[in-house]
């Protein structure tokens, strides 16, 4: 056992936890235009047999301990979609590529005894990734700009039955910036990245109506994060 600070809970293990089975199906289409290149596009289907979730509950005293149990069953089925494109169509762009990488997952998870039925722990219903990357390679400069954002998700189980709603994660954008410059016929490299330039507050909350997606006037908050923008710079050298 251990005590959150952050979540102002005690942490417990369970010993009588079973392992989880996955079993995995997938179908994806791959096409490759020209080097750099690529379109791809997939579905999946994942079956869970006594997933592993956290959850947590109220003690006497308002305090509250997390813990881990199994359910019986739960299933993930999705799309996803990958994009990368030279952007070489017109001389102002012909340094630059552009990626994109989407993905739809729905999920449930399912057991008569807990009377569960509803999404999956920790599992988002949508993923978007978005980067455009510039390349000059006479000059050995590199710059790549990413951005991320996952759909709100059940962060910690509760059990509703018992008026103990569930801990969701707000969706939130990240941005992130990376330069890089070659030095020393090639021999070395400068690299400067720069994590979070949104510096977007991330909100952990729990619904007080029927209402899934994040209401900041009048969800509760259980506890928020604020991680800052990162600068890191380093230098490599091979010999």
């Amino acid at each position: 056992n251990l005590y959150d600070f952050e979540l102002n809970a005690s942490v417990q293990g369970n010993p009588q936890l079973k392992r989880t089975k996955v079993t995995n199906a997938d179908l994806r289409y791959e096409f490759y235009p020209r080097a750099g290149e690529v379109l791809t596009a997939g579905i999946f289907y994942k079956h869970f047999k006594n997933p592993i979730e956290q959850y947590f509950n109220f003690g006497s005293g308002g305090a509250s301990t997390f813990s881990y149990l199994n359910a019986a069953k739960a299933r993930s089925y999705g799309a996803e979609i990958e994009f990368r494109k030279k952007l070489d169509f017109t001389p102002a762009l012909k340094n630059f590529t552009f990626q994109a990488n989407a993905a739809y997952i729905s999920s449930k998870v399912s057991d008569t005894l807990f009377k569960l039925d509803r999404s999956l722990q920790g599992q988002s219903p949508y993923l978007l990734n978005l980067g455009l990357m510039y390349d000059l390679e006479k000059a050995g400069f590199t710059s790549t700009l990413l951005f991320n954002q996952i759909g709100e998700r059940l962060t910690y189980v509760g059990d509703p039955t018992e008026g103990y709603p569930g801990i969701y994660e707000a969706p939130r954008p990240l941005l992130d910036l990376q330069l890089s410059k070659k030095l020393l016929k090639n021999k070395a490299e400068v690299r400067l990245t720069i994590s979070d330039m949104l510096n977007r507050t991330q909100y952990f909350y729990q619904n007080v109506n029927d209402k899934e997606s994040f209401q900041k006037n009048t969800d509760a908050w259980r506890f928020t994060r604020r991680n800052g923008t990162t600068f890191s710079l380093s230098f490599n050298y091979s010999l």
